[in-house]
């Protein structure tokens, strides 16, 4: 009987401890679709990457113009054309398509490429501020906004204005 009520008492205590630690615990969270398209950064980089992808689309539309031109060459042509001429035509037809379709898969992975280049340093910015508020103002942990169940009408524990005022930034837009 003794031993219950020790063991009782112990596991009151190790409650009354697990509870007291959870309520020393402050979680903010932090909405990066809130903050991205007010860095300045943020837009130079976008600016950059559309320009990339407009260049890469001209350079696609130049060589579809091409693959068009010969083949409608063929269509016109080829019935009258010798069989050696027709036969190259055909061959260099064919080459242009996969040379087009090797190009939209490399102009794909390359805008990713750019893209992760340009945005990696804007993240860890955004990283550093965020730890950084999260140390001056006495936050446990934060999460990511896309990630809450719940969040306070009021606000309470969003960190993003913070961050943008970490970085430098004024928001221009209202939560």
């Amino acid at each position: 009987m003794m031993k219950k009520i020790v063991a009782l008492s112990a596991l009151c205590f190790m409650m009354l401890g697990i509870s007291t630690a959870f309520a020393q615990q402050k979680i903010g969270y932090f909405d990066l679709n809130y903050v991205l398209p007010q860095l300045p950064d943020f837009k130079v980089a976008q600016s950059e990457l559309q320009a990339y992808q407009s260049k890469l689309e001209e350079d696609f539309k130049a060589k579809q113009q091409e693959l068009q031109t010969k083949y409608q060459k063929y269509l016109n042509e080829g019935a009258s054309m010798p069989d050696p001429t027709r036969q190259a035509l055909e061959k260099e037809i064919g080459s242009l398509q996969e040379q087009l379709q090797e190009f939209q898969n490399s102009a794909a992975e390359s805008i990713q490429k750019k893209e992760n280049a340009l945005l990696a340093p804007i993240y860890k910015k955004i990283e550093e501020a965020i730890v950084a508020v999260a140390k001056e103002n006495g936050y446990t942990y934060i999460l990511r906004r896309e990630a809450l169940l719940y969040e306070p009408e009021d606000g309470t524990g969003d960190i993003s204005d913070l961050v943008l005022k970490k970085l430098g930034v004024t928001s221009v837009e209202s939560k």
